[in-house]
């Protein structure tokens, strides 16, 4: 295998200790058959699954149905230091720098494109539960040798909420280098050997830290919300709380109804809406027909609605309280159900005064409000999805009356301005002009906590009533309904 040794820099002799063999193999992503390293993945003496890389163009293959487990495994279940990888190749090279055979194990797919604070239930991670509970769960001392990019940083955090965070050490690769295997090649084995063994850092758990000690995020997955013309003024994002607020009869349900569209369509996401003044049928299902067909529903084919509907049952689902009187810790847990069961990226209530209030004997309205919002923010980050509030403003006073109003507006707290991560308004200036019916509108995002997800703004829209849909009016060029590229 002259491969390994002259390209990857892991000699014969640590493939046989690790029972790495080479065969002809076929690759389905080259069309053809390859040169491969092939690593068997064991339980006791049978081979459960089999993995191949290709050489010399880069590319893997694995058994069809073969059982999902960590590389190794079965020989690193009893030990109580741990190293962990994201592919074999890496594993490997760990070995050749003189970490025992009994201390390495591999992921057996990769690392994924997000991450997600509840992996096991969002991102097949039951082999790691399974190994835990077969022995891995006596490790002391867990340190993750991943690879530096975004989705690698994403597994790391995956690994993290899985291990548990006082066990976990990970390791930060010098520049220029992405994973072990790099460190190998460039620095040499002795080197590899000491980043991993006494330069690996600690996972932080709380207090003061350094900033070497604070380990890198994830990136954000951005979407952008569907209108070109915005560019860079306004993204949304999964892991974050948002809040809608405007006069009723103003446009904000209508008007995230059609962005939550456009997001699920250019990123084929799921989205699920507990509505409770906006009905499912027909209301949101005429508005996400239009949004489908690109034109009134009265002038759909039977062929149009089919489409249309059959996209809709694919990609929404609506939370209905059987008794119409939805609490707080209801939603959540329909949510839950929402995004466990049904993969949904997307939480929206609309609106908020619909959920029955369970407020704390002796507790404000300002602390229950702050107490409700700290618990949907922990549920977006937990459960890796975007969740938005839609909310009443208070009844004006006569000064701002006609205005569009403020986050702090709000009816019960400044908590929506303090507490959000987005916050936005629609609003309509006028209903009725000289020339009939009005329908112009503006959207304002008036906070973005991350500057990744766009900045203060004001965005002029128009409803047009022959699509029935939302455009931009600050671009008359401008449609709409271009699909946009993901970004993140």
């Amino acid at each position: 295998m002259a491969y390994a040794k002259n390209v990857r820099g892991i000699s014969q002799a640590t493939l046989e200790r690790l029972d790495v063999g080479s065969a002809t193999v076929f690759f389905p992503e080259l069309n053809g058959q390859s040169e491969a390293l092939v690593f068997a993945y064991r339980t006791g003496d049978e081979v459960v699954n089999w993995k191949a890389a290709a050489f010399p163009v880069k590319a893997f293959t694995s058994k069809k149905g073969g059982r999902l487990q960590f590389w190794n495994i079965e020989r690193a279940a009893g030990s109580e230091t741990i190293y962990g990888t994201e592919g074999e190749i890496d594993a490997a090279s760990l070995v050749e720098a003189g970490i025992p055979v009994e201390q390495v194990i591999s992921v057996p797919n990769g690392a994924r494109s997000r991450p997600a604070d509840a992996p096991t239930e969002l991102r097949g991670y039951a082999y790691v539960e399974e190994a835990l509970r077969s022995g891995l769960g006596r490790v002391k001392r867990f340190v993750w040798c991943g690879d530096n990019d975004g989705v690698g940083l994403g597994l790391r955090t995956d690994m993290v909420q899985l291990f548990g965070p006082a066990r976990c050490h990970y390791v930060e690769w010098p520049e220029g280098c992405k994973d072990a295997n790099d460190v190998l090649r460039r620095h040499g084995a002795a080197a590899l050997h000491e980043m991993v063994t006494n330069r690996a850092l600690p996972w932080p758990i709380e207090g003061v830290y350094r900033l070497s000690e604070v380990p890198e995020l994830p990136p954000l997955t951005l979407w952008h919300p569907g209108f070109p013309e915005w560019e860079s003024k306004v993204h949304l994002a999964p892991r974050t709380l948002s809040v809608v607020t405007g006069h009723p009869g103003h446009g904000k349900t209508t008007l995230f109804m059609q962005i939550w569209y456009q997001i699920c369509r250019d990123y084929g996401l799921s989205a699920a809406i507990a509505s409770f003044e906006t009905r499912a049928k027909p209301h949101h299902r005429r508005t996400l027909r239009q949004l489908h067909a690109g034109k009134l529903e009265g002038n759909l084919s039977d062929r149009e609605v089919r489409a249309a509907d059959a996209w809709i049952n694919d990609h929404f689902l609506w939370l209905l309280h059987p008794e119409q009187r939805p609490s707080l810790e209801w939603f959540l847990d329909m949510a839950e159900v929402a995004v466990v069961r049904h993969g949904a990226r997307i939480i929206q209530v609309d609106p908020w005064n619909r959920l029955e209030a369970t407020r704390e004997r002796n507790e404000t309205e300002t602390e229950y409000i702050g107490r409700c919002l700290r618990t949907l923010h922990a549920f977006a980050h937990d459960m890796n999805c975007h969740l938005q509030v839609l909310a009443h403003p208070a009844k004006m006073d006569a000064s701002r009356k006609g205005k569009a109003p403020e986050l702090e507006d709000i009816s019960g707290s400044k908590n929506w301005d303090n507490m959000v991560d987005q916050g936005f308004v629609v609003h309509r200036p006028k209903f009725i002009d000289e020339n009939g019916r009005n329908t112009e509108a503006e959207f304002y995002q008036r906070k973005s906590r991350f500057e990744e997800l766009g900045y203060p703004c004001k965005l002029k829209m128009t409803f047009d009533l022959q699509s029935g849909r939302y455009r931009s009016a600050d671009y008359p060029g401008y449609a709409g309904l271009n699909h946009m590229p993901s970004t993140g």
